[in-house]
Protein backbone atom coordinates (compact mmCIF):
# COMPACT_ATOMS: atom_id res chain seq x y z
CA UNK A 1 0.00 0.00 0.00
CA UNK A 2 1.37 3.47 -0.67
CA UNK A 3 1.90 5.51 2.04
CA UNK A 4 1.28 9.44 1.41
CA UNK A 5 4.20 11.23 0.95
CA UNK A 6 5.61 13.41 3.73
CA UNK A 7 5.71 17.43 3.14
CA UNK A 8 8.16 19.66 4.30
CA UNK A 9 6.47 22.68 6.74
CA UNK A 10 4.68 25.28 4.96
CA UNK A 11 4.79 29.10 5.58
CA UNK A 12 1.75 31.16 4.11
CA UNK A 13 1.66 35.18 4.40
CA UNK A 14 -1.30 36.64 5.93
CA UNK A 15 -3.72 37.80 3.30
CA UNK A 16 -3.90 41.20 2.91
CA UNK A 17 -7.11 40.90 0.07
CA UNK A 18 -10.32 40.59 1.47
CA UNK A 19 -12.49 37.43 0.66
CA UNK A 20 -9.79 35.48 -1.26
CA UNK A 21 -10.67 31.90 -1.79
CA UNK A 22 -7.22 30.70 -1.84
CA UNK A 23 -6.68 31.92 1.92
CA UNK A 24 -5.42 29.86 4.82
CA UNK A 25 -8.32 29.99 6.54
CA UNK A 26 -10.22 28.79 3.69
CA UNK A 27 -7.90 25.75 2.80
CA UNK A 28 -7.95 24.18 6.40
CA UNK A 29 -12.17 24.33 5.95
CA UNK A 30 -11.89 22.66 2.71
CA UNK A 31 -9.81 19.99 4.72
CA UNK A 32 -12.01 19.74 7.48
CA UNK A 33 -15.02 19.46 5.35
CA UNK A 34 -13.69 17.05 2.96
CA UNK A 35 -12.63 14.77 6.13
CA UNK A 36 -9.39 15.50 6.73
CA UNK A 37 -8.18 15.48 10.23
CA UNK A 38 -7.16 19.43 10.91
CA UNK A 39 -5.32 20.41 14.25
CA UNK A 40 -5.44 24.41 14.33
CA UNK A 41 -2.76 24.68 16.97
CA UNK A 42 -3.42 26.77 20.31
CA UNK A 43 -7.02 25.70 20.43
CA UNK A 44 -6.52 21.58 19.28
CA UNK A 45 -3.81 19.26 21.01
CA UNK A 46 -1.87 17.62 18.17
CA UNK A 47 -1.50 13.68 18.34
CA UNK A 48 -0.98 11.35 15.95
CA UNK A 49 -3.33 10.22 13.13
CA UNK A 50 -3.86 13.92 12.33
CA UNK A 51 -3.51 14.91 8.81
CA UNK A 52 -2.35 18.29 9.35
CA UNK A 53 -1.14 20.80 12.06
CA UNK A 54 -1.76 24.59 11.21
CA UNK A 55 -0.16 27.33 13.45
CA UNK A 56 -1.21 31.05 12.89
CA UNK A 57 1.67 32.69 14.79
CA UNK A 58 -0.16 35.62 15.07
CA UNK A 59 -3.54 34.74 16.34
CA UNK A 60 -4.27 35.66 19.98
CA UNK A 61 -4.52 31.38 21.11
CA UNK A 62 -1.35 30.66 19.44
CA UNK A 63 1.28 28.84 21.97
CA UNK A 64 4.02 30.75 23.61
CA UNK A 65 7.23 31.03 21.79
CA UNK A 66 8.91 28.70 24.11
CA UNK A 67 6.31 26.04 23.49
CA UNK A 68 6.64 25.68 19.94
CA UNK A 69 10.09 23.67 19.45
CA UNK A 70 8.22 20.84 21.41
CA UNK A 71 4.99 21.42 18.90
CA UNK A 72 8.05 21.26 15.67
CA UNK A 73 9.46 17.80 17.28
CA UNK A 74 6.09 16.25 17.80
CA UNK A 75 4.94 16.90 14.63
CA UNK A 76 7.91 15.84 12.95
CA UNK A 77 8.38 12.66 14.71
CA UNK A 78 4.10 11.68 14.36
CA UNK A 79 4.60 12.41 10.46
CA UNK A 80 2.30 15.18 10.41
CA UNK A 81 2.76 18.38 7.59
CA UNK A 82 3.22 21.63 9.49
CA UNK A 83 1.38 25.04 7.89
CA UNK A 84 2.24 28.24 9.61
CA UNK A 85 0.95 31.60 8.96
CA UNK A 86 2.61 34.63 10.13
CA UNK A 87 5.49 37.58 9.76
CA UNK A 88 8.64 36.54 7.74
CA UNK A 89 10.35 38.09 11.21
CA UNK A 90 8.92 35.74 13.66
CA UNK A 91 11.25 33.59 15.18
CA UNK A 92 9.73 30.24 14.02
CA UNK A 93 10.21 31.32 10.53
CA UNK A 94 13.58 31.87 10.95
CA UNK A 95 14.51 28.57 12.77
CA UNK A 96 12.49 26.49 10.86
CA UNK A 97 12.59 27.48 7.56
CA UNK A 98 9.78 26.68 5.96
CA UNK A 99 8.83 26.52 2.45
CA UNK A 100 7.08 29.77 0.93
CA UNK A 101 3.71 28.82 -0.26
CA UNK A 102 1.07 31.53 -2.04
CA UNK A 103 -2.01 31.45 -0.17
CA UNK A 104 -3.82 30.20 -4.11
CA UNK A 105 -1.12 27.13 -4.29
CA UNK A 106 -2.07 25.63 -0.76
CA UNK A 107 -3.67 22.75 -2.84
CA UNK A 108 -0.43 22.42 -4.61
CA UNK A 109 1.81 22.08 -1.71
CA UNK A 110 -0.91 19.36 -0.66
CA UNK A 111 -0.48 17.30 -3.61
CA UNK A 112 -1.96 15.75 -6.16
CA UNK A 113 -0.78 12.58 -3.85
CA UNK A 114 -3.61 13.09 -1.61
CA UNK A 115 -5.95 13.36 -3.91
CA UNK A 116 -6.94 9.58 -4.06
CA UNK A 117 -6.71 9.50 -0.18
CA UNK A 118 -9.30 12.50 -0.11
CA UNK A 119 -11.99 10.44 -2.40
CA UNK A 120 -11.54 7.08 -0.55
CA UNK A 121 -13.05 9.07 2.32
CA UNK A 122 -15.97 10.88 0.80
CA UNK A 123 -16.95 7.64 -0.93
CA UNK A 124 -20.61 6.85 0.63
CA UNK A 125 -21.45 3.73 1.97
CA UNK A 126 -23.44 2.54 -0.53
CA UNK A 127 -23.61 -1.25 -1.25
CA UNK A 128 -21.87 -2.64 -4.39
CA UNK A 129 -24.59 -4.79 -6.53
CA UNK A 130 -22.03 -5.61 -9.34
CA UNK A 131 -18.35 -5.67 -10.18
CA UNK A 132 -17.49 -6.34 -13.70
CA UNK A 133 -14.01 -6.70 -15.25
CA UNK A 134 -13.70 -6.65 -18.98
CA UNK A 135 -10.33 -7.35 -21.14
CA UNK A 136 -10.88 -3.10 -21.14
CA UNK A 137 -12.93 -1.41 -18.81
CA UNK A 138 -14.05 -2.01 -15.22
CA UNK A 139 -17.63 -1.59 -14.06
CA UNK A 140 -19.03 -1.02 -10.21
CA UNK A 141 -22.54 -1.14 -9.51
CA UNK A 142 -24.81 0.05 -6.40
CA UNK A 143 -28.81 0.10 -6.92
CA UNK A 144 -28.29 4.07 -6.78
CA UNK A 145 -24.50 4.70 -9.24
CA UNK A 146 -22.29 3.04 -11.70
CA UNK A 147 -18.79 4.20 -12.17
CA UNK A 148 -16.12 3.07 -14.31
CA UNK A 149 -12.84 3.05 -14.72
CA UNK A 150 -9.83 1.45 -17.43
CA UNK A 151 -8.38 -1.94 -16.66
CA UNK A 152 -4.32 -2.42 -17.02
CA UNK A 153 -3.34 -3.68 -20.20
CA UNK A 154 -0.41 -6.03 -20.66
CA UNK A 155 2.27 -5.37 -23.34
CA UNK A 156 -0.14 -7.21 -25.66
CA UNK A 157 -3.12 -4.93 -25.40
CA UNK A 158 -4.98 -7.24 -23.59
CA UNK A 159 -6.12 -7.32 -19.47
CA UNK A 160 -4.79 -9.36 -17.27
CA UNK A 161 -7.97 -11.69 -15.74
CA UNK A 162 -9.48 -10.48 -12.58
CA UNK A 163 -9.75 -13.23 -10.35
CA UNK A 164 -13.50 -14.21 -9.15
CA UNK A 165 -12.86 -13.62 -5.80
CA UNK A 166 -12.22 -10.49 -6.37
CA UNK A 167 -15.28 -9.45 -8.23
CA UNK A 168 -17.63 -11.93 -6.10
CA UNK A 169 -16.32 -10.85 -2.47
CA UNK A 170 -17.26 -7.44 -2.86
CA UNK A 171 -20.66 -7.62 -3.95
CA UNK A 172 -22.76 -6.86 -0.54
CA UNK A 173 -19.66 -4.50 0.79
CA UNK A 174 -19.67 -0.96 1.18
CA UNK A 175 -17.84 0.92 -2.10
CA UNK A 176 -15.54 2.18 0.60
CA UNK A 177 -14.12 -1.33 0.87
CA UNK A 178 -13.18 -1.25 -2.84
CA UNK A 179 -12.30 2.13 -2.86
CA UNK A 180 -9.34 1.34 -0.63
CA UNK A 181 -7.81 0.09 -3.63
CA UNK A 182 -6.59 3.67 -4.54
CA UNK A 183 -3.95 3.12 -2.14
CA UNK A 184 -2.44 0.41 -4.50
CA UNK A 185 0.40 1.82 -7.10
CA UNK A 186 -1.44 -0.15 -10.46
CA UNK A 187 -2.82 -3.36 -11.24
CA UNK A 188 -6.35 -4.56 -10.93
CA UNK A 189 -7.21 -3.80 -7.59
CA UNK A 190 -6.94 -0.53 -8.34
CA UNK A 191 -8.94 0.01 -11.35
CA UNK A 192 -11.72 -1.55 -10.16
CA UNK A 193 -11.43 1.02 -7.37
CA UNK A 194 -11.69 3.66 -9.51
CA UNK A 195 -14.79 2.46 -11.10
CA UNK A 196 -16.12 2.28 -7.38
CA UNK A 197 -14.95 5.75 -6.38
CA UNK A 198 -16.87 6.93 -9.47
CA UNK A 199 -19.65 4.96 -8.50
CA UNK A 200 -19.57 6.93 -5.28
CA UNK A 201 -20.90 9.56 -7.07
CA UNK A 202 -24.19 10.52 -8.06
CA UNK A 203 -24.89 11.94 -11.69
CA UNK A 204 -24.41 15.85 -11.80
CA UNK A 205 -27.17 18.01 -12.26
CA UNK A 206 -25.69 20.53 -14.37
CA UNK A 207 -22.61 20.54 -16.95
CA UNK A 208 -21.42 20.86 -20.30
CA UNK A 209 -22.43 18.19 -23.11
CA UNK A 210 -18.32 17.52 -24.11
CA UNK A 211 -15.88 15.20 -24.57
CA UNK A 212 -13.21 17.26 -22.95
CA UNK A 213 -11.37 17.52 -25.90
CA UNK A 214 -11.77 20.51 -28.17
CA UNK A 215 -10.28 23.90 -26.86
CA UNK A 216 -12.13 26.40 -24.82
CA UNK A 217 -13.58 29.00 -26.11
CA UNK A 218 -10.93 31.82 -26.96
CA UNK A 219 -8.04 29.53 -26.69
CA UNK A 220 -5.97 30.36 -29.47
CA UNK A 221 -2.40 28.39 -30.50
CA UNK A 222 -1.29 27.88 -27.29
CA UNK A 223 1.43 25.16 -26.66
CA UNK A 224 -1.15 21.96 -25.92
CA UNK A 225 0.52 18.92 -24.77
CA UNK A 226 -2.15 15.82 -24.56
CA UNK A 227 -1.55 12.40 -23.00
CA UNK A 228 -3.36 9.60 -25.26
CA UNK A 229 -4.01 9.11 -28.95
CA UNK A 230 -7.42 10.05 -28.80
CA UNK A 231 -9.82 9.85 -32.07
CA UNK A 232 -10.03 12.84 -34.41
CA UNK A 233 -6.93 14.50 -32.24
CA UNK A 234 -5.98 16.40 -35.76
CA UNK A 235 -9.06 18.00 -36.08
CA UNK A 236 -9.68 18.56 -32.55
CA UNK A 237 -6.50 19.88 -31.16
CA UNK A 238 -4.06 20.50 -34.55
CA UNK A 239 -0.66 21.14 -33.44
CA UNK A 240 -0.88 19.53 -30.43
CA UNK A 241 1.81 17.23 -28.83
CA UNK A 242 1.06 14.10 -28.25
CA UNK A 243 2.04 11.18 -25.80
CA UNK A 244 1.76 7.45 -26.17
CA UNK A 245 2.94 4.61 -24.01
CA UNK A 246 2.84 2.87 -27.81
CA UNK A 247 3.41 5.84 -29.84
CA UNK A 248 1.99 6.13 -33.75
CA UNK A 249 3.95 8.25 -36.29
CA UNK A 250 2.89 11.69 -34.92
CA UNK A 251 3.53 10.59 -31.21
CA UNK A 252 5.92 11.04 -28.68
CA UNK A 253 6.64 8.31 -26.46
CA UNK A 254 5.39 8.63 -23.06
CA UNK A 255 8.91 9.02 -21.80
CA UNK A 256 9.33 12.39 -22.76
CA UNK A 257 6.74 13.90 -20.61
CA UNK A 258 8.86 15.74 -18.28
CA UNK A 259 10.32 17.75 -21.10
CA UNK A 260 7.30 18.69 -22.84
CA UNK A 261 4.52 18.93 -20.32
CA UNK A 262 5.86 21.52 -18.59
CA UNK A 263 4.97 24.95 -19.55
CA UNK A 264 2.40 23.93 -21.82
CA UNK A 265 -0.94 26.45 -21.17
CA UNK A 266 -3.01 23.39 -21.88
CA UNK A 267 -2.78 19.82 -20.71
CA UNK A 268 -5.16 17.34 -21.82
CA UNK A 269 -4.71 13.92 -19.69
CA UNK A 270 -6.59 10.51 -20.20
CA UNK A 271 -8.29 9.36 -17.15
CA UNK A 272 -6.97 5.86 -17.48
CA UNK A 273 -3.50 7.77 -16.26
CA UNK A 274 -5.55 8.25 -12.54
CA UNK A 275 -6.46 3.99 -12.96
CA UNK A 276 -3.03 3.21 -13.54
CA UNK A 277 -1.60 5.55 -10.85
CA UNK A 278 0.16 7.85 -12.89
CA UNK A 279 -1.54 10.80 -12.86
CA UNK A 280 -0.36 13.23 -9.75
CA UNK A 281 2.85 12.79 -11.33
CA UNK A 282 1.63 14.32 -14.13
CA UNK A 283 -0.50 17.18 -12.55
CA UNK A 284 3.50 17.83 -10.98
CA UNK A 285 4.81 18.40 -14.09
CA UNK A 286 1.85 20.41 -15.26
CA UNK A 287 2.01 23.17 -12.67
CA UNK A 288 0.30 26.30 -14.22
CA UNK A 289 -1.07 24.31 -17.33
CA UNK A 290 -4.97 24.43 -17.90
CA UNK A 291 -6.06 20.68 -16.96
CA UNK A 292 -8.33 18.61 -18.48
CA UNK A 293 -9.22 15.20 -17.57
CA UNK A 294 -10.85 13.40 -19.94
CA UNK A 295 -12.76 9.63 -20.37
CA UNK A 296 -15.55 7.53 -19.37
CA UNK A 297 -13.33 6.86 -15.79
CA UNK A 298 -13.16 10.71 -15.06
CA UNK A 299 -14.53 11.05 -11.96
CA UNK A 300 -17.03 13.99 -11.46
CA UNK A 301 -15.81 14.89 -8.62
CA UNK A 302 -15.88 19.22 -8.58
CA UNK A 303 -13.43 18.49 -5.20
CA UNK A 304 -10.57 17.69 -7.56
CA UNK A 305 -10.24 21.13 -9.40
CA UNK A 306 -8.14 22.48 -5.86
CA UNK A 307 -5.75 19.56 -6.92
CA UNK A 308 -5.09 21.78 -10.53
CA UNK A 309 -7.89 19.66 -12.73
CA UNK A 310 -9.97 22.77 -14.11
CA UNK A 311 -11.84 20.60 -16.25
CA UNK A 312 -13.55 16.49 -15.70
CA UNK A 313 -14.95 15.48 -18.44
CA UNK A 314 -16.57 12.19 -17.98
CA UNK A 315 -19.66 9.41 -18.70
CA UNK A 316 -22.84 8.85 -17.52
CA UNK A 317 -24.40 5.66 -17.80
CA UNK A 318 -27.76 5.15 -19.24
CA UNK A 319 -28.32 1.64 -20.38
CA UNK A 320 -26.65 -0.26 -17.41
CA UNK A 321 -27.83 -3.79 -19.32
CA UNK A 322 -25.94 -2.67 -22.82
CA UNK A 323 -23.21 -1.47 -20.78
CA UNK A 324 -21.89 -4.26 -18.38
CA UNK A 325 -22.55 -6.71 -21.57
CA UNK A 326 -20.47 -4.70 -23.63
CA UNK A 327 -17.91 -4.63 -20.99
CA UNK A 328 -17.77 -7.97 -19.93
CA UNK A 329 -17.21 -9.20 -23.24
CA UNK A 330 -14.18 -7.08 -23.94
CA UNK A 331 -15.64 -3.76 -25.61
CA UNK A 332 -14.56 -0.35 -25.27
CA UNK A 333 -15.54 3.21 -25.28
CA UNK A 334 -16.88 2.58 -29.22
CA UNK A 335 -19.20 0.26 -28.13
CA UNK A 336 -20.76 1.51 -24.80
CA UNK A 337 -20.71 5.36 -26.30
CA UNK A 338 -24.02 4.96 -27.42
CA UNK A 339 -25.61 3.88 -24.56
CA UNK A 340 -24.73 7.06 -22.48
CA UNK A 341 -24.13 10.39 -22.50
CA UNK A 342 -20.88 12.57 -22.11
CA UNK A 343 -20.71 15.20 -19.57
CA UNK A 344 -17.88 17.95 -18.54
CA UNK A 345 -17.64 19.51 -15.32
CA UNK A 346 -16.12 23.38 -15.19
CA UNK A 347 -13.89 24.59 -12.46
CA UNK A 348 -15.68 28.34 -13.46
Amino acid sequence: MLPLPRLTPAWVIPETEDGTTGSADDFVRRLNDRRWSVAILGSDILSPGQDLAFLDLEADCRPADHELPPVFEAAKKYGIPLLLRGSASHSAIRDLRPQPVLPERLFQWWGPERMDEELIRNVPPLTITRVTAGARWAMVETEETVGLAAMPLLASGSAPDAPVTLREDYVGAPLSALAGGLRMAAGIERSLACAAANAGHRPPVAGTVSDGLLPEPGAGTERTVIVGRFPELARKRPGAIVLEKHPGPDDLPSDAAPYVIPGAEHFVVTASAWSNGTLAGLLRLATGSRVTLVGPGAPLAPALHAYGIHRLAGFIVGDREKTREIIAEGGGVKAFKPYGRQIMLSEE
